[in-house]
This record gives structure tokens, C-alpha cells and sequence, in this order.
């Protein structure tokens, strides 16, 4: 049973007047008349007697009037009790992640863990690696996706998520017969290093083999999209990750690299908070989806 009618029914009778409960209501007269005699018809009840002087309870109203006002103080009462549920239950989730996890990965993710969870609003921010640690840290991220550093993970948890192997970026003309691209083959080219510090993924690479491989690297402070441009158009050659080029539509050349490298992609949280509800939602959800999204690969 609808209790806004009720409650409808119940003004009308306080005010006397169909018109004035409609006018207090936003309704039209129609309207209410038409709730009133929805009301009327479900319960099998004349429960109003209306005349040019106005409306009030019929007799068989005023025997079902003290469950009628039970009835609309309890709906008052529930909706009440709601509202602070509601209150006390919405949350905010603070993540962090590179712009690419941004790209691929989130929309898929936030779908799904928004759906399962309604009543938690998620706010995303991307950054280098170094502000996303640094913000997880100082709680203005409640968690974060992020490639594994070692030398900024103390104090953090850090939960491993999936591999992502790092390639090399070469212009559409660059010759080679090979299906791999051996590290020590950037010694003296020119090599455009991406930004967001993700040279902090790339520089272990150059001492992989045994020796300090030493190209001629140009720090930019260009996105991943420009880098791949600039390498499209012969200004040097890059590494970037699998995760990176997925959709790119430049015409380079990528391959992996030999030995083969690749960042370790998790998540970060605060040690105080890895017992968080929502945090504890937001892995589990990325975990399936990021099954779901590979298994099919």
C-alpha cells in the first residue's frame, strides 16, 4: 500500500479541503481526487465524505483513523531512520592510479564496484609515481595502482596486481630482423624518456644485462600519446609498457624486450587503513575484472 496516499488522506482531513491538501502537496485537485479514490477502492472503503463544504472522514474513516495516522507515522519513521542509515553508510573512495590503469582498466572496474556498492562515491586522480606514493602516504589517497618501488614503499602495503611487461618503441623505420629488441642495442641512440618519473621503471633496465647500458636519453615532460608521436616521427626511440600502447594508433614499432622486462603493477595502501570495508571491496571487485579481462587474451 502506497502510505503517500495516507498521508494525502490524512491532510486532506486536517486542512478540510481537497484543493488546499493538493495545493500543500504540489498536486493538482484531479490528482488527489484520483489518489483518494485509489486509496478508497483498495480498501474496499468509503473513507471520505465530500460536499461543498469540504471533505472529512466518513464513519468507517474514523474507525480505521488511529491506524491510519499508525500507519503514516510509521512511514515517517522509516524514511527517517533510512536517511540516517543512508548517511552513516555513504562513503568516499579515494584512488590514485597512472593514466593509463585510468584508461584501460578504471572504466571497467568503477562500473562494476559501483554497482555492487551504490552507496559509495569513488574519486580518481592520476599523477606520477612518486605524488601517487606520496599522497597514499600522507592519507589524501585512500589507495592507489601504482608500478612496485621499492625505495618508496615503506609504510605502505602493497597488494600485486598483475605484470605488465615493458617494450621498446621504435620508428616504423627502424631496421632490424629481430623479433625482440636486446637492451644493449639503445647504447648512443637518442631516447626520449616518458615523464611522470617512469624513469623509476625504465632505468633498471639499462643494467640488466651485467653492464650500464648508455643511450642518449632526453627527459620529456610529455605524455605517454606525445611520446610515441615523437617517436613515430624519428626524434628516438622509448620504452614504454604493454598496459601503455594498448589502442595506440602511431605507426612505431614494438617489441619486447630481450632480456624481458616488465613493472609490477598493485595496489597501495596506508597500513592503517589495509582493513578499510571499501578498500577491501575495491580489490576484490579489480581482481575479478582484471581476471575476467585477460582470461580472455
Amino acid at each position: 500500500m502506497d502510505t503517500k496516499k495516507i498521508e494525502a488522506l490524512l491532510l486532506a482531513v486536517e486542512k478540510g479541503s481537497l484543493s488546499l491538501a493538493a495545493e500543500e502537496l504540489g498536486y493538482t485537485q484531479s490528482g488527489l481526487t484520483h489518489m483518494m479514490n485509489s486509496l478508497e477502492d483498495e480498501l474496499g472503503l468509503k473513507l471520505l465524505i465530500r460536499n461543498k463544504s469540504g471533505v472529512r472522514l466518513s464513519p468507517l474513516g474514523l474507525e480505521l483513523q488511529k491506524e491510519l495516522n499508525g500507519l503514516a507515522k510509521a512511514a515517517c519513521n522509516l524514511e527517517r531512520s533510512a536517511a540516517v542509515l543512508r548517511k552513516a553508510n555513504f562513503s568516499t573512495l579515494r584512488l590514485g592510479a597512472y593514466s593509463s590503469v585510468v584508461r584501460h582498466w578504471m572504466p571497467s572496474v568503477l562500473a562494476k564496484f559501483r554497482e555492487d556498492n551504490p552507496e559509495t562515491e569513488v574519486m580518481m586522480d592520476a599523477g606520477s609515481i612518486t605524488e601517487i606514493y606520496e599522497r597514499t602516504k600522507a592519507d589524501i589517497l585512500d589507495c592507489s595502482i601504482v608500478s612496485y618501488q621499492a625505495s618508496l614503499i615503506h609504510g605502505l602495503s602493497w597488494i600485486p596486481l598483475r605484470d605488465d611487461k615493458l617494450v621498446a618503441i621504435l620508428p616504423e623505420s627502424y631496421k632490424t630482423e629481430e623479433d625482440v629488441f636486446p637492451v644493449r642495442n639503445f647504447s648512443d641512440l637518442e631516447f626520449i624518456m616518458p615523464s611522470s618519473c617512469f624513469d623509476m621503471d625504465i632505468n633498471p633496465v639499462f643494467s640488466m644485462c651485467g653492464e650500464q647500458v648508455m643511450p642518449r636519453i632526453s627527459y620529456s615532460n610529455l605524455d605517454d600519446a606525445a611520446i610515441v608521436s615523437m617517436v613515430s616521427h624519428g626524434l628516438g626511440v622509448s620504452i614504454l609498457s604493454e598496459l601503455v600502447m594498448q589502442d595506440m594508433s602511431e605507426k612505431v614499432r614494438v617489441l619486447p624486450l630481450y632480456p624481458s622486462a616488465s613493472r609490477s603493477l598493485g595496489i597501495i595502501v596506508s597500513e592503517k587503513k589495509q582493513n578499510d570495508k571499501n578498500i577491501k571491496r575495491f580489490v576484490s571487485c579489480i581482481r575479478q575484472v582484471l581476471l575476467n579481462m585477460y582470461s580472455t587474451k
